[in-house]
């Protein structure tokens, strides 16, 4: 008998086949193409080089967009898809570039090139939340990113996993059902939560399409502020924002009569409160919880309360209000992801409008997944590392018949059934805005940004490992 083959070494050998692990990218490139996702990066990023060797600007973003699909953490990791030919087959592009040169782009931004291009990348995600919802609650947040070097903007302020600490304070406005990023700013992290937040408000209401609705904004006890409630107010916006809850406001709030028990540790209230600079009274909700503790050294049970209170301008009984702030917890989850699996804050460079510009894109690409979850995959509830996992990690090698390129995936039984049937859905979906999405481009707002050129002495550089 001859020796057992299984127990034989295995030999390795090499190709030379374009061959790679992101064969399921294929899915959200069909559905970019199918949504002229190029046309607006063209019409969105400033150029104006001069080098015939330049790598096009639009696929350096494409690069930079399909390196975060991938997992990749910060700008050094662009040039692991560099030279894999089936993701640049499937998003059709001749050749990626490297991570300087990607740097050297974004880091020569100007503050009015960044805006123009998150206007524009808005642009598109605004026409297709038709597709998903005619309205929808508007939750406010801000977040922390941790900065280890002394980059533009990165100042000391709240930063609760390292005090004192470098950082970033961006703001955020997110769509609750249709869980899309409405608007964002990058702010210094000496930024307050509520720094700008009427003008952020007021610039995204001027931006939302005419047949949108927002229904209500919900929002922590961070825009608890007279000037910002005002201004919901005065936009007709009705809204549900947690209190601040200094030392005589408690007081107030435990001088309240009228409890209604919701549970045995849990009763709710609501009165008129007027503070001191403000026109006239709010109506205000408050909770008061049981906190009950037992001392090894006393022989009976020590009860306390917990207080907390909401400033509303909703009509609901206590209770709807109350469950309907809870809804807003959904909206960590978000930046949640945002963070760990986009790694919005792991994109820093030197110059500040740079990485604004590397947030803004990556932000986009956060909605993308979001309608895309919405449209193609039809469940809006899976995260990024979800979809990398189970549709782009998928074997693939780029091929050719003649002059048909070809894609061939390593899926076999109902693993290629599914990808079938998510390649139709793909295809079904966008054939019907396309046509609309290429007249939104011919509108008058979208005019072309200003070139973009090297400037001197632009000190860019990488972040650190």
């Amino acid at each position: 008998m001859r020796g057992d083959h299984s127990k034989q070494a295995l030999k390795v050998e090499y190709t030379t086949k374009p061959v790679s692990g992101w064969g399921g990218l294929i899915s959200i490139g069909r559905f970019f193409e199918g949504l002229g996702v190029r046309k607006f990066l063209e019409r969105a990023l400033p150029d104006g080089r001069r080098s015939n060797n330049q790598v096009p600007v639009i696929d350096m973003a494409l690069q930079f967009i399909v390196t975060v699909l991938t997992g990749g953490k910060r700008f050094e990791h662009v040039e692991r898809v560099r030279e894999d030919s089936v993701v640049k087959q499937i998003m059709r592009v001749r050749r990626f570039g490297s991570a300087s040169s990607l740097t050297r782009y974004l880091g020569n931004f100007l503050p009015s090139q960044s805006e123009h291009m998150h206007v524009t990348l808005s642009a598109l995600v605004f026409e297709l939340l038709g597709r998903v919802a005619s309205s929808d609650v508007l939750d406010l947040d801000s977040t922390v990113f941790q900065r280890y070097g002394k980059q533009e903007g990165s100042t000391k302020g709240y930063n609760p996993v390292r005090p004192g600490a470098r950082s970033h304070h961006p703001l955020l406005a997110m769509l609750a059902k249709s869980k899309v990023i409405a608007h964002a700013w990058l702010r210094a992290g000496s930024a307050s939560p509520h720094r700008g937040a009427c003008e952020f408000m007021v610039e995204l209401l001027s931006r939302l399409p005419k047949s949108f609705q927002i229904i209500a904004v919900r929002a922590d006890s961070g825009f608890y502020s007279r000037a910002f409630m005002t201004m919901l107010e005065e936009h007709k916006l009705p809204y549900v924002i947690a209190a601040k809850m200094s030392q005589p406001f408690v007081r107030w709030c435990a001088a309240l009569s009228g409890w209604q028990q919701v549970s045995r540790d849990v009763e709710i209230t609501e009165a008129q409160y007027q503070a001191p600079r403000w026109p006239a009274p709010r109506r205000v909700i408050v909770i008061r919880k049981v906190i009950r503790r037992v001392s090894k050294d006393r022989l009976f049970e020590v009860v306390d309360h917990t207080i907390q209170a909401f400033v509303t301008t909703k009509t609901d009984s206590p209770l709807e209000v109350w469950h309907f702030y809870f809804g807003r917890g959904d909206c960590e989850n978000r930046i949640k992801e945002l963070k760990n699996d986009f790694n919005a804050d792991g994109f820093c460079l030197q110059s500040f409008h740079g990485t604004e510009a590397a947030f803004h894109l990556i932000c986009f690409t956060f909605n993308l997944v979001a309608i895309f979850k919405a449209i193609a995959l039809r469940d809006p509830t899976l995260t990024l590392d979800t979809i990398r996992s189970k549709i782009f990690v998928v074997g693939g090698v780029a091929g050719s018949s003649g002059r048909q390129p070809i894609l061939r995936l390593g899926l076999i039984g109902r693993w290629r059934q599914e990808c079938e049937r998510l390649l139709l859905r793909v295809t079904s979906s966008t054939r019907s805005t396309a046509a609309q999405l290429l007249q939104l481009l011919e509108t008058e707002d979208l005019h072309e940004p200003s070139p973009w050129r090297l400037r001197h002495n632009p000190m860019l550089r990488l972040l650190p490992n």
